[in-house]
Parts: structure tokens; C-alpha cells; sequence
């Protein structure tokens, strides 16, 4: 595939309803992704036995977008972006469950 028609794919690429997205967005900061984020994390659950320990991890995700919820953190060596909380297994590193930080919102249902 040429570099070219891979960006007009990119730019079609759409996970969510334009028309009812700002609705959403009034009470979820990632409805443009939650569904394709979920289905993610799921699916990590689901083909993946954690073994013996765990660990609950903090990582922030370099970001150079337009967004409402971005973190500044000075002790990492990317100070702005996504602040991402996961469960990771302590031996083979896989990323078991994971969520976004985006700040103060209502709960979701």
C-alpha cells in the first residue's frame, strides 16, 4: 500500500457517530474511542492468565494533539500528555487492564 492511499484511509478512519458525538462527549471525555478502548482492554483480559504478582503502573503517553485532558508530569522525561494507569504483570510486562486518566467526570454507566 502507497503512502498516500494510506493517508486518505487514515483520514477516513472513524471509531464513533459525528452526529452524536457531542452529546457523549458531555459526559465521557473519550467518546470518540470508549468503544474501540473497551473492546481493547477486554480482549487483553480475556487471552492473557496473569501470573503470580502484579503491578498497578503509571505511564504517560506522549501526545502532541488537541485534547482537554492532557497531564504535565515534571520527573518524566516527556513532561505533557496522556496519563494512563494499568495493571501489568510483573514477569512477561503484559498490560492487563488499563485507564485513561482524564480528569474529574461524571461516572459512566
Amino acid at each position: 500500500m502507497c503512502e498516500k492511499r494510506f493517508s486518505l484511509l487514515l483520514q477516513c478512519l472513524r471509531f464513533d457517530y459525528q452526529q452524536s458525538r457531542a452529546t457523549r462527549r458531555e459526559v465521557d471525555k473519550l467518546a470518540a474511542i470508549r468503544g474501540v478502548f473497551e473492546m481493547f482492554v477486554e480482549n487483553s483480559l480475556a487471552i492473557y492468565v496473569p501470573v503470580e504478582y502484579v503491578t498497578i503502573d503509571e505511564k504517560l503517553e506522549t501526545f502532541r494533539g488537541r485534547y482537554s485532558f492532557r497531564q504535565y508530569i515534571p520527573n518524566k522525561p516527556a513532561k505533557y500528555g496522556i496519563k494512563i494507569f494499568a495493571v501489568v504483570d510483573a514477569r512477561t510486562f503484559y498490560v492487563l487492564n488499563q485507564e485513561i486518566y482524564v480528569g474529574k467526570q461524571p461516572a459512566l454507566k
